[in-house]
């Protein structure tokens, strides 16, 4: 798993994304975040900025209303107006200048892209959904749907918080270890019933174990936690703004 980082237009994006010629990323920290100005509470216009940078209006700018669960949708031209009301943890489309995003602060953030067909993806990967192996899920949409090729698909994982800092008891711990064998790779006791989880490493092997190349999963490597000076932690501040986690494929 590679990390590095570059900042564009107040933006932190990762190289290994930057050089895929007609994909467009970006992620978004507290300084840019949703609800920055306003004490974390969501705005309609939140993410303007982030349109602007991709260079599309902001209804092109897609989000869904993350709940916590396994649903993908197919985002195109005829559905994309209607997706802010999708109840959804993942979404997926193969259209130009159709950004797609999600809204985390500490969840994992996860984007998928297929530079061939091309197609991208962006995923909502907290421990429910991750129970429910969304990111395997997302891949084998887009194989099916778009004739996806895992071999040749690239990840990436925003800001999300770090094994050190999230700590969980049996209501989690549990469906984890009922759900993935190598749970003890993933996953510290610390006694009394706890454990430090690593959520990035789970889902980077559910990629794995999906089809894609170790060579081709990429992180920022940044805790949310760890970064409150820079990102929003809701395990920290409680109720705060969100980070977007957003991919496009290129107009032109």
């Amino acid at each position: 798993m590679k990390t590095g980082t570059e900042e564009k237009r107040a933006f932190i994006t990762l190289p290994a994304l930057d050089a895929i010629n007609n994909i467009r990323h970006a992620f978004t920290t507290r300084q840019n975040g949703l609800g920055a100005r306003n004490s974390g509470i969501k705005s309609p216009d939140g993410w303007n900025a982030v349109a602007e940078a991709f260079g599309i209006t902001p209804d092109r700018l897609v989000t869904v209303n993350q709940v916590h669960g396994e649903a993908i949708v197919t985002v195109d031209e005829r559905n994309y107006a209607d997706m802010r009301t999708a109840q959804a943890d993942g979404l997926i489309t193969k259209v130009r200048g159709i950004a797609i995003g999600i809204e985390t602060a500490d969840c994992v953030p996860v984007l998928l892209i297929d530079p061939v067909t091309p197609a991208v993806g962006a995923v909502h990967a907290g421990w429910r959904s991750t129970v429910q192996k969304i990111v395997q899920k997302a891949v084998r949409r887009m194989q099916d749907e778009f004739g996806s090729d895992p071999s040749r698909m690239i990840a990436a994982f925003g800001p999300a918080i770090g094994p050190e800092c999230y700590e969980v008891d049996e209501p989690v711990m549990g469906p984890v270890q009922q759900n993935f064998p190598f749970w003890s790779d993933v996953a510290l006791s610390r006694g009394k019933g706890k454990w430090g989880l690593d959520l990035i490493e789970l889902n980077r092997r559910e990629l794995l174990r999906a089809g894609l190349a170790e060579k081709n999963v990429h992180s920022l490597g940044m805790c949310t936690s760890c970064r409150k000076d820079l990102f929003y932690s809701f395990r920290v501040e409680g109720r705060t703004g969100r980070m977007l986690s957003a991919v496009m494929i290129k107009a032109g």
